[in-house]
């Protein structure tokens, strides 16, 4: 058995701390990516709620909504590095949101404020929040050592 060589293992150590510093700063986009699609979920419920509620440019809104996502999503998909679960935790964030407003907060809210904009943007507020989480612990998650 031969004893390890110290000068090759603190090279590799130091070259193992700068792929993890790397790797930290091609993974940075991500929190703000989280919180402009929390700003865009945000967007198009009080968009739909309040300033479109019915008609074709409900519809509209909506489409313009999916097509900032769409590009969003394009956007993030050009970087070469994602965090650890970035997918998932998107995913779960998304579909708090869209589960939340579809049956709870939603119909809570159009039956008791209307279209409110005070009512809708707190509410929107609170539906947005699952993507400020994922942006939360995406920050984080880069700062840890």
């Amino acid at each position: 058995m031969t004893e390890p060589n110290t000068p090759d293992a603190g090279a590799t150590l130091r070259d193992a701390e700068r792929a993890q510093s790397h790797t930290r700063a091609a993974t940075r986009w991500f929190a703000g990516y989280a919180l402009l699609l929390g700003l865009a979920a945000f967007a198009l419920v009080v968009a739909v709620e309040v300033f479109f509620p019915s008609g074709a440019t409900r519809v509209g809104a909506a489409a313009a909504w999916a097509v900032a996502v769409v590009l969003l999503g394009w956007w993030a998909d050009s970087h070469g590095a994602h965090p650890p679960r970035a997918g998932r935790r998107l995913l779960v964030a998304t579909a708090v949101w869209f589960g939340a407003y579809l049956v709870l907060v939603g119909p809570l809210v159009r039956w008791q404020a209307g279209t409110s904009l005070g009512w809708w943007a707190a509410a929107s507020a609170l539906l947005a929040s699952p993507f400020v989480v994922v942006a939360w612990a995406g920050w984080t998650g880069r700062r840890r050592s």
